[in-house]
């Protein structure tokens, strides 16, 4: 009888051990700080390395995807081209395959992403963007409306951070 108390004691101490860990790791986990990408870019040192929640436009382009909102998108005197990077298993990601579906078919897509954003002294990727932003979590996929909302051109590829490049499907 005492094993069997000290055997029920100790399974009570893990997982009072386990349920503290869990309270802990998600503690340590800060929430993303919601803010327009305008802001963020017109203001790229109060942001850089700070965890964000964005919504824009992401627009393959020729070897990479690039994150901009239509109310300041990048054009000749405004740098604010923001490489967009995905980490390695984010096809497994509840949304990625819509939103793979839209990039693959050169369209662009409306987003609400999670991540970290960066700007440094050196330019981001092969476009050589002025900021990067690595995406944590798509909380959101739509595909852009049909009157107008491409306004960066897409281009014949889409060439993923692994390096596979996807072609273009015939039309």
């Amino acid at each position: 009888m005492m094993a069997h108390t000290i055997k029920a004691s100790m399974v009570q101490n893990l997982v009072l051990a386990l349920i503290l860990c869990g309270v802990a790791s998600a503690q340590a986990r800060p929430e993303p700080v919601e803010v327009e990408l305008c802001k963020v870019v017109a203001s790229p040192g109060k942001y850089d390395g700070k965890l964000l929640s964005v919504e824009g436009i992401l627009s393959p382009s020729e070897h990479s995807l690039v994150l901009y909102s239509p109310s300041c998108k990048p054009r000749e005197g405004l740098d604010v081209g923001i490489q967009a990077v995905f980490p390695p298993a984010w096809d497994s990601w509840p949304l990625a395959k819509q939103l793979q579906r839209i990039l693959r078919s050169r369209k662009n897509a409306h987003v609400r992403v999670s991540g970290t954003f960066e700007s440094g002294i050196d330019r981001y990727g092969p476009d050589v963007d002025r900021f990067r932003f690595t995406i944590t979590e798509i909380s959101s996929v739509k595909k852009t409306p049909p009157d107008g909302a491409q306004m960066v051109p897409a281009t014949d590829t889409l060439a993923h951070e692994s390096g596979h490049v996807d072609q273009p499907k015939p039309q």
